[in-house]
């Protein structure tokens, strides 16, 4: 095998840690958006200036809110354990051209980063689907037909 072949074939896994970087990214940001609420409403409840109603809506705000959190961590650790998964493959590709049994490990933890990132789309799309209720059950309270 020569060495440009064997560097492309192990670079092009890596294209999978880019991919998964800009997913890192957008839901860094969501959580950064979680943790930004649940102190404004830490804030807010500090302040000891909120009718009742509102207390019942924070706090029933920040369960979704947690939920919300937890859901976007597990994303973010499986997004980032196939970066992982994904970069062994590519030294594994490499020790291939010495000892061609790495080819074996190379497929295997590509699998690994594959399933990973199957898992951390999963609590992604769950994220995402939760992330309208709390702002749809403060609408239900303030913004009512009256």
């Amino acid at each position: 095998m020569d060495v440009i072949s064997l560097i492309t074939m192990a670079l092009a896994p890596l294209l999978l840690i880019s991919a998964t970087g800009l997913f890192i990214l957008g839901l860094g940001t969501r959580l950064g958006r979680i943790i930004d609420r649940l102190r404004e409403f830490s804030q807010e409840v500090r302040s000891w200036d909120i009718s009742e109603e509102r207390m019942k809506v924070i706090l029933h705000q920040k369960e979704i809110l947690l939920r919300r959190g937890e859901i976007c961590k597990n994303s973010l650790v499986y997004y980032h354990f196939t970066i992982m998964f994904t970069a062994v493959s590519s030294v594994f590709i490499f020790l291939s051209a010495v000892w061609e049994f790495f080819q074996y490990f190379a497929l295997a933890t590509f699998i690994l980063a594959l399933l990973a990132l199957l898992i951390g789309s999963i609590y992604a799309v769950l994220e995402i689907s939760c992330s309208y209720a709390a702002v749809k059950k403060e609408a239900e309270v303030y913004l009512h037909s009256s």
